[in-house]
């Protein structure tokens, strides 16, 4: 894997959204498999090295001890409903906080994204000197997860709406996973179809 531990890179994964589309149930604490969906890309990420690893959530949300077994601090964003961009610059102050040289923001309802994706991920912000921002694609459209330089923290600390760093994305050197590995769950369909996937990758 890429980069050694204390390399000054920081992850943050947004798990503050208020899962509106998906009904009454907090779809991060819905099953998957046998485990809770908000764990999955957790997991996946934590065998990853940070200066720090943060998740954006209720400090008493149902994973929140799992986070921090995983070794995520949570921190909690009170202005959620305000839109996704709440949690991206509360990631962001703190990355800024801790002089970070670059913030990995990733999705906690997307529980498919690989080893091998991230690796890329990483592996393609390093090639462009970590001056370039390095986003997901698996349709021609930016998306999370993604990596951001030092030098657009400001910006991404400034934010506002429920389209968080999109604008900001637009820019970005794109690196491609297929619709599996960055599919996100946002409605009881989006799980059932991920139940389906889960299954036949065990």
């Amino acid at each position: 894997m890429s980069q050694a531990p204390g390399s000054g890179r920081m992850l943050a994964l947004l798990a503050a959204g208020q899962s509106r589309r998906f009904g009454d149930q907090d779809k991060l604490n819905a099953l998957l498999g046998s485990k809770k969906l908000g764990l999955h890309a957790a997991t996946t990420w934590a065998e990853f090295p940070f200066m720090r690893k943060l998740v954006i959530a209720s400090p008493d949300h149902p994973c929140a001890q799992g986070w921090r077994d995983l070794g995520y601090r949570v921190i909690p964003n009170r202005q959620a409903e305000q839109g996704q961009a709440t949690s991206v610059r509360h990631a962001a102050e703190q990355a800024i906080k801790f002089g970070a040289t670059s913030l990995c923001i990733a999705l906690a309802d997307m529980p498919f994204v690989s080893p091998d994706h991230i690796d890329r991920l990483l592996t393609g912000f390093e090639n462009f000197g970590r001056q370039q921002i390095v986003a997901s694609t698996s349709n021609e459209q930016a998306m999370p997860p993604a990596i951001f330089p030092q030098d657009r923290l400001r910006l991404l600390s400034a934010l506002d709406g429920d389209k968080g760093a999109r604008a900001m994305l637009s820019h970005a050197h794109v690196i491609a996973g297929d619709e599996q590995i960055l599919l996100d769950i946002d409605t009881a369909e989006d799980l059932a179809k991920a139940e389906i996937i889960h299954n036949k990758n065990i």
